[in-house]
């Protein structure tokens, strides 16, 4: 009886260390001989040696690491959607953005995510295709900084409440061609929703800003999302980006967390439109084929057109969640969505292509 017993204790204590367990971790870099820290989120299903995507999150200036993750809920998409998260600290609790606001952080902070980047890479098995970053306020400013200057390839990048300094303009000049993401309320009054000589430049002048880098079609198709917010979409972009941006009438200096619009899920279900290409890919590059569906709005199935040939595709809810998955058959493919729930939803191929297509059910 007691080496039944022992064998027992033995079997539950290898099936306990076997259970797959969710994982918050705070970690150090030495980057610019400065000490650097940060928290990584990893989900309970990850499992070494099958990669998975990497979402930067930035806090706002006088936030921490903690505070972003706590106020966005990213960790609880990361476990539903099987991604990492990383939250990376500013110095002095600020970034690095020319902000004319005293008490800026100085460090070089496109090299240290840039090094913080490379590290998770090495130390978890990373979709290096499907890296993005986000972020709020000055985390904001910091997104569309890593897009300006990073030599690093970032997907897909989202600002909520953040713009770009005077400072910065003339440093943005991207080396990749990455999906660009801007939430913004009109009455926010940290951040002016029209600029100012504190706040650098206004939304508009942002997103003219990254269409002209971009090469995107303009004007943008305006498409109402809610009572109060409106959708604007530039594209076709250069190597199948596309400018998007969340127009909140009436919206503050906030991370939005409501029912009707989360700006966690957005955000996902933006970045799943786009992957990097090859490192040497270029705003210069010409713009991919557009990917078409139709009829709009569409019932039981879509029909996608602008393939060359057969190729994988995922179909992804409004809240950023994979719904289906499954092969196109080439240069004109019927998509199924039938038995699928009243909404929007994309299309994004999975060839290498970083292409999506947004369709909506009936």
């Amino acid at each position: 009886m007691q080496h039944l017993t022992m064998r027992n204790a033995i079997l539950l204590l290898f099936f306990t260390l076997a259970l797959p367990v969710a994982s918050q971790v705070n970690g150090t870099i030495t980057h610019d001989g400065i000490t650097r820290n940060h928290i990584t989120y990893v989900p309970t299903g990850y499992v070494p040696g099958t990669t998975v995507p990497l979402v930067f999150v930035m806090h706002g200036f006088t936030q921490s690491a903690e505070a972003i993750m706590n106020v966005t809920g990213f960790n609880a998409l990361a476990e539903d959607q099987g991604f990492i998260v990383a939250y990376p600290n500013g110095v002095n609790n600020g970034w690095n953005t020319s902000s004319p606001f005293p008490g800026g952080s100085t460090a070089d902070d496109v090299g240290y995510i840039g090094a913080l980047r490379d590290t998770l890479v090495a130390q978890f098995s990373i979709d290096t295709t499907r890296i993005y970053a986000t972020g709020f306020s000055a985390g904001g400013y910091m997104s569309h900084k890593l897009g300006c200057e990073s030599p690093k390839c970032f997907a897909a990048i989202a600002s909520v409440s953040g713009t770009i300094n005077n400072g910065d303009v003339a440093g943005c000049m991207p080396q990749h061609t990455p999906g660009v993401l801007q939430i913004h309320g009109t009455s926010d009054f940290i951040v002016s929703y029209n600029g100012s000589v504190f706040s650098g430049l206004g939304v508009q002048a942002v997103l003219d800003l990254w269409t002209g880098n971009l090469d995107c079609a303009t004007p943008p198709v305006v498409t109402p999302y809610s009572s109060s917010v409106e959708l604007q979409l530039y594209e076709p972009c250069n190597g199948g980006s596309i400018v998007a941006h969340y127009k909140i009438d009436g919206g503050g200096h906030t991370w939005p967390t409501g029912a009707t619009f989360s700006a966690t899920n957005i955000i996902w279900a933006f970045f799943q439109g786009f992957t990097c290409g090859d490192i040497s890919t270029a705003v210069k590059e010409p713009a991919t084929t557009a990917l078409a569906a139709w009829p709009v709005p569409a019932d039981g199935e879509v029909v996608l057109e602008g393939l060359t040939g057969p190729a994988p595709y995922m179909l992804v809810d409004g809240m950023g969640r994979t719904v289906r998955a499954g092969r196109a058959a080439g240069p004109r493919s019927v998509i199924a969505l039938d038995g699928l729930a009243t909404g929007t939803y994309l299309i994004r191929m999975l060839d290498g292509s970083g292409r999506s297509v947004r369709v909506v059910k009936e």
